[in-house]
């Protein structure tokens, strides 16, 4: 909830003394979490000059900080009725009806809202922002690039979102039906960022549908060492590629080549075992797979996958032991993982945290 209730103003929408101590006291209130104390209070700043402006922005704030969008949204939509708002409490009022509308899920509303201040005010770079997220959220992807290059002060992280955001458009042509956009795209993200793991999946995945699988190959080995997580996305693309190569021998080392730089990266050793038992040697697959649980004890992808494999091998009194094994060790609940913005959970792997908004966040 935006706090900007006390800041001094200068001209005709300066607060006259009076509404000082009621003012305070909202403030006061907010902070300590009791809102309905700080809508009291700024009732009663309301009834002591129903002319301060102040107190009618702060009352919209609040209500949308509780939920109430329609008496937000009436409140700053009064406000721009008046003809005597100062042009800064007029882009004020803007911002505060736009982020009504986003926090109310009328997303049309509120980027139509926010076009309009940027009309007023073109480099506002929060309207800027929360415009971009909305285009994001609506698979505008053109339009969020437009605006991201408006966006000032981000630097490098700037380069790394404009990754993200090509890879969304070239996504898109894809599904469309449009590969060699598709492919100008991810090379645009490339371009932008050289580390984005996205690009480099979704350029693989464009690859493969070309039929090329050994260039899908290299670009997904490039994205692997990108995001410790990057395994949840390209081993089974790997499967996919080596099987259409009838090379899964090829596979095997990639596999072990990972090991070796990330011994302790546990989906790299489901994977390899997976090969292993493919390739015919379910033995050596089912050792690696306890030496796994040794290090890891009760690491429930292993105890599946030996559980699996003994039963393919119609070992079914072995696989009957395993899956007892298991059932003991099932977990409430998946293991997730986090953003590390604003702790979101989730087991899939997002790019982009769906809760913050925040990329490359989850780990």
């Amino acid at each position: 909830m935006a706090l900007g209730w006390l800041r001094a103003r200068r001209g005709p929408a300066e607060a006259p003394p009076a509404t000082t101590a009621p003012l305070r006291d909202a403030l006061r209130l907010a902070l300590g979490g009791d809102l309905v104390g700080a809508e009291e209070a700024l009732a009663a700043a309301a009834r002591i000059d129903s002319s301060a402006i102040d107190v009618y922005l702060a009352l919209a704030n609040l209500y949308r900080a509780r939920g109430e969008i329609g008496r937000a949204i009436q409140i700053h939509q009064n406000l721009l009725l008046r003809h005597d708002l100062p042009d800064a409490v007029q882009r004020e009022c803007h911002l505060g009806l736009a982020l009504d509308f986003r926090s109310g899920g009328f997303l049309r509303r509120a980027a139509a809202s926010f076009a309009e201040l940027l009309e007023l005010e073109p480099g506002n770079q929060q309207a800027l922002r929360e415009l971009e997220r909305i285009r994001i959220e609506s698979g505008e992807w053109e339009e969020a690039i437009r605006i991201r290059r408006r966006i000032r002060g981000d630097g490098a992280r700037s380069a790394r979102i404009l990754a993200h955001l090509w890879t969304g458009l070239g996504n898109l042509h894809a599904r469309e039906g449009r590969p060699r956009e598709a492919r100008r795209c991810f090379k645009r993200a490339l371009g932008r960022d050289r580390e984005c793991a996205e690009a480099l999946i979704a350029l693989g995945d464009q690859l493969l549908r070309e039929g090329r699988p050994k260039r899908s190959v290299e670009q997904w080995l490039r994205a692997l060492p990108l995001h410790r997580a990057a395994g949840l996305l390209v081993y089974p693309r790997l499967w996919d590629a080596y099987g259409r190569l009838d090379d899964y021998a090829g596979l095997e080392r990639t596999l072990r080549e990972r090991l070796e730089a990330q011994p302790e990266n546990t989906e790299t050793g489901i994977w390899l075992a997976r090969v292993l038992a493919r390739l015919g040697r379910v033995d050596e697959a089912l050792t690696r797979l306890r030496r796994l649980l040794d290090r890891v004890p009760g690491y429930i992808p292993a105890y599946a996958e030996i559980g699996r494999m003994l039963l393919g091998e119609r070992r079914d009194f072995e696989a009957l032991k395993a899956f007892e094994e298991l059932l003991d060790r099932l977990p409430l609940e998946r293991e997730r993982l986090r953003c590390r913005s604003c702790g979101t959970q989730d087991a899939e792997l997002h790019w982009r945290c769906p809760q913050c908004g925040e990329w490359d966040s989850f780990a």
